[in-house]
């Protein structure tokens, strides 16, 4: 097992020398309280509107919010044991989220054109922001302000609930892929029994099928069923010897140091070289806690 000596001795201190402050306290975490240090080193990324940028999301370098960061951010406070040392901030995230709302087209927007202006990956270009699907990041934004709807004040959250369930019914299978599938799963994390049920065996079905595309090809990037087991391990129930096998490559690639980006910006590349083990802290944190769930 990934037990808390090589977390300490071998770890952390790599995570301390070449990733960032908050992944190496996301890190810590796991043998340790620090969630007033997460906390604290989240909110150096926030900006006056609430959101969150400079570069939460490393491979968005733009210093203003975005909802690609601030659903990061939304990742990282999860992890934050003490929930009422988030309030605060989950007010905030929702305020945010009602400001950039998009009414006309009743969705969120990665990022705003000026994200052009700074380096980054070439997916978050903005001429090709409009190309994710609505199943990345919709259904998981709106599963937060379902958790935190006391706080909503323009959106009707039921409309929202109403436009994911018509999605999963009608383009969701069609369109998926690995980021609209962990999407969905944290919208289903975040809701209600009755409405979990009523959309379970399709979300089950998809989850299937991007497990299948994805088996075999776990050195590139993609769904691994680790990504899955640690937002909701039930839906890999008829999968474990598959998880196993993957859970079992993971571990022998943290034990060696720390997990790397397997991508690449296709663009910016000196830069990517110099950011890219900004992911590094935060992509061996979910592997640990994926080992440590599953007691390996």
């Amino acid at each position: 097992m990934i037990d808390n000596k090589l977390i300490r001795n071998k770890i952390l201190p790599k995570v301390k020398e070449e990733g960032r402050m908050l992944d190496y306290y996301l890190v810590k975490g796991l043998i340790e309280n620090t969630d007033k240090e997460i906390i604290n080193e989240l909110l150096k990324f926030q900006n006056d509107d609430k959101g969150f940028g400079h570069g939460l999301e490393p491979d968005l370098r733009m210093p203003n919010s975005s909802v690609a960061c601030t659903n990061h951010a939304v990742h990282i406070l999860d992890q934050v044991k003490d929930k009422s040392l988030t309030i605060k901030l989950r007010k905030q995230i929702v305020e945010y989220y009602e400001s950039v709302y998009l009414e006309d087209l009743e969705r969120w927007r990665m990022t705003s054109e000026v994200v052009n202006d700074f380096p980054r990956a070439i997916w978050w270009n903005y001429e090709t922001v409009d190309d994710f699907t609505y199943g990345n990041p919709n259904p998981e934004i709106i599963g937060f302000l379902y958790q935190n709807k006391k706080y909503l004040k323009k959106i009707g959250i039921n409309k929202q609930i109403n436009n994911v369930l018509k999605y999963i019914d009608t383009d969701f299978e069609k369109e998926a892929s690995m980021h609209s599938v962990m999407s969905m799963l944290h919208f289903y994390k975040n809701i209600d029994k009755d409405i979990q049920n009523l959309i379970k065996s399709k979300l089950q079905k998809v989850v299937v099928s991007e497990l299948n595309k994805s088996y075999g090809k776990w050195e590139k990037y993609g769904l691994e069923p680790y990504k899955i087991a640690i937002i909701d391990k039930k839906f890999l129930n008829t999968r474990l010897e598959e998880l196993n096998e993957n859970l079992l490559v993971i571990k022998e690639k943290v034990e060696k140091g720390l997990i790397i980006p397997n991508w690449r910006w296709y663009q910016f590349k000196e830069v990517f070289e110099e950011c890219k083990m900004e992911w590094s802290g935060y992509l061996t944190f979910n592997v640990l806690r994926a080992l440590r769930l599953n007691r390996l």
